[in-house]
C-alpha cells in the first residue's frame, strides 16, 4: 500500500456553484423582509391613530352626556311652584335659572332669560397647550322642554315632565355632531 500525502486529483477541483451555500441574503430576500416589515409597520400606525381617534371621541361623547345629564339635575332640583310655572308658561318669561360650567347663570341663544323650549349654548374647552392656552373646544347646545303632568293627564298625574334635548359639535379632523336626549320625571308625589 501506498499513501500519499498529496490530495486526489477528485478532490483537487474546485466545488460546483450548485454545491456552494452562501451564509448571508440576497437582494430579493432583503427587499421582500423589509416590505413584511414595512407593511406590519403601517398597520400598527394605523391601529394606533383608530384607538387615539376613538379615545378622543369617547372624550367628548362622556363630556356631552355629564353637561347635559348636569342641567336635568339642576332641573330637577328646582322647586316644583317654578318647573309647573316654566312648564305652563307661553310667553318665555318665566325663566330655569340654570348655571353654566363656568358659573354664570345661562341665557337662550338670543341672550334673554332661558325659558322652557329655548335653546342655550355654551363652549367648553377640553384641553390646555403647554403654554397653558385652552384647546380642543366642544360646543354643547341644548334645549330644555317641560310638560306640566297635571294639566295634561287632567290630574291624573302630579308632576313635571323634563326632556333634555342636546347637541354636540366638535372637531376632530372634522367637523363631528351628535346629538341625544335625557328624559325625567320630577314628581310632587313622594316616591320614597
Amino acid at each position: 500500500m501506498r499513501f500519499s500525502l498529496l490530495p486526489s486529483p477528485s478532490s483537487a477541483r474546485p466545488p460546483s456553484p450548485r454545491t456552494v451555500r452562501q451564509a448571508g441574503f440576497n437582494i430579493v430576500e432583503v427587499i421582500v423582509g423589509m416590505a413584511i416589515f414595512s407593511f406590519m409597520v403601517v398597520g400598527l400606525l394605523s391601529l394606533t391613530f383608530q384607538v387615539r381617534a376613538s379615545s378622543e371621541e369617547a372624550v367628548y361623547n362622556n363630556t356631552s352626556l355629564t353637561l347635559a345629564q348636569a342641567y336635568l339635575e339642576q332641573m330637577r332640583s328646582s322647586d316644583m311652584a317654578t318647573l309647573r310655572a316654566a312648564a305652563v308658561d307661553t310667553s318665555g318669561s318665566v325663566g330655569l335659572n340654570l348655571i353654566s360650567s363656568n358659573g354664570t347663570t345661562l341665557t337662550d341663544t338670543s341672550g334673554g332669560v332661558l325659558a322652557n323650549g329655548d335653546w342655550a349654548s355654551e363652549t367648553i374647552m377640553l384641553d390646555e397647550d403647554d403654554a397653558g392656552n385652552p384647546r380642543q373646544p366642544l360646543t354643547f347646545r341644548f334645549r330644555p322642554v317641560l310638560v306640566d303632568l297635571n294639566t295634561v293627564t287632567g290630574g291624573q298625574a302630579d308632576g313635571v315632565e323634563i326632556t333634555l334635548f342636546y347637541q354636540t359639535t366638535y372637531n376632530f379632523g372634522s367637523v363631528r355632531t351628535q346629538n341625544g336626549s335625557l328624559r325625567t320625571v320630577r314628581s310632587n308625589i313622594s316616591t320614597f
